[in-house]
């Protein structure tokens, strides 16, 4: 690649139910951290009715809360992707008419998400708009060419699809010898800007690990704000516990309630144990399935589950609380069902990993939601081992930062492999003269 290629280094938590990211240009240091629902619209119409002109692009890549990452509106041609039809991205799919809606399954028997084409979109739109971002804040304009981006990522599957499909994964994006290109044609504004990523670097980690992974990696300050936040919410809970306890635990079980799946990811002597970690295959996203089959009881009228958690999860103003009101006992009826397949799971889960566990960490972005439900019947589960309950507002990130860390430390060890073998070299040589 060219001098004037643009460096990314990122991971991205592709959830059932929202995209958290963090994306770092390493040419200029800024990082954007990213979080939109995964969810995507095809359109048939090639470019928008009304784009955005060129030169309100400063404006519009600046502006935290137009957000560029929840309205970006692209084209694909890559092998990961089966058409190049213009999608709409995040927030601004959830309100698209006349278009084909694309979101993740999460029924019985729904497909990989390793095979799910929204999984590969969402990654490559998501890096494509950083590079573009990027540039634009740089430049102060549109590029007059085409971008070349080389990626490095962290990415994350299901314990149960990361067991056997991690390798096939991350090649799917590298192709054979680092020969797959990707081509996002970003179409927002009256000039077409097009963005070329290249894979140099895929690094997979099991859902649920990555967040165990953050919580290590970043050491006493995280764990103690962990515990001061929890000891907020919780009058005397672990009063002699500190964050070096936390950090020094090398025997866990972690809870990651997503909106698809929960994860229940085991470390044992510190290491991630594959043998005894699992995945439940339902999650609040199940919930807000089943009752989108029964909203015309309530009176409501979601088109997709997207719609319905973005509006529960959304503060309603005095006009849309017997809505809400309405929207949250809809899902009431299931909370209890899906607590109880949790529970079985969690229990089968601390017989697999035995009686060394010392610490259960409960997160996910679906965790919140089913909190007053589920905490109580894990800590009877769980017996004399504490849980800790993080709080979903930032728990929903753990896996993200944890997937950011397993990319930069992939980009360190490759630097340091170049630079040994660059002292190899020079030694060799020295010792022929």
């Amino acid at each position: 690649m060219s001098s004037d290629t643009i460096h990314l280094t990122g991971g991205i938590d592709v959830g059932n139910g929202y995209v958290k990211g963090m994306i770092l240009n390493t040419d200029t240091d800024v990082r954007d951290r990213i979080d939109l629902p995964s969810a995507i619209v095809a359109t048939p119409r090639q470019s928008p009715k009304v784009p955005i002109e060129d030169d309100e692009a400063v404006q519009v890549m600046d502006d935290a809360e137009q957000d560029f990452y929840n309205r970006l509106d692209a084209s694909l041609s890559s092998p990961l992707v089966s058409d190049s039809d213009r999608r709409i991205f995040g927030r601004s799919a959830l309100s698209v008419r006349g278009s084909v809606f694309s979101e993740f399954e999460v029924h019985d028997g729904h497909a990989s998400k390793a095979d799910q084409q929204l999984s590969k979109i969402l990654v490559l739109g998501v890096f494509a708009a950083k590079a573009l971002r990027d540039y634009v804040r740089e430049h102060g304009s549109l590029p007059d060419h085409e971008l070349r981006v080389e990626v490095r990522a962290g990415l994350a599957l299901p314990i149960s699809e990361f067991v056997g499909r991690r390798y096939g994964y991350a090649s799917e994006y590298i192709g054979s010898q680092g020969s797959a290109v990707h081509l996002v044609t970003i179409k927002n504004f009256n000039t077409p800007v097009s963005v070329r990523l290249e894979f140099v670097d895929v690094q997979v980690v099991a859902e649920g690990a990555s967040a165990q992974y953050a919580i290590t990696e970043k050491g006493e300050p995280l764990a103690n704000a962990l515990l001061t936040d929890l000891r907020s919410r919780e009058q005397g809970i672990l009063p002699d516990i500190t964050g070096a306890d936390l950090v020094a635990a090398q025997n866990t079980v972690g809870v990651d309630v997503g909106e698809g799946t929960v994860n229940f990811p085991v470390f044992t002597a510190g290491r991630f144990n594959a043998e005894a970690a699992s995945t439940l295959d339902m999650g609040y996203g199940t919930i807000l399935e089943n009752a989108l089959d029964r909203q015309d009881e309530a009176d409501l009228r979601f088109t997709s589950r997207k719609q319905l958690a973005d509006f529960l999860q959304t503060k309603p103003t005095a006009l849309q609380r017997g809505r809400h009101q309405r929207a949250h006992r809809l899902v009431e009826p299931d909370v209890k069902h899906l607590v109880e397949q949790i529970r079985r799971a969690f229990d089968e889960t601390l017989s697999q990993s035995g009686e060394s566990t010392e610490v259960v960490y409960v997160y996910g972005g679906g965790s919140g939601p089913i909190k007053d439900e589920l905490y109580p019947e894990l800590i009877k589960t769980a017996g004399d081992v504490p849980v800790l309950y993080l709080d979903a507002r930032y728990s929903r990130h753990l896996n993200r930062e944890g997937l950011f860390l397993a990319a930069r430390a992939a980009e360190e060890a490759a630097k340091n492999a170049d630079s040994d073998d660059t002292s190899s070299r020079k030694s060799r040589k020295r010792a022929s003269v």
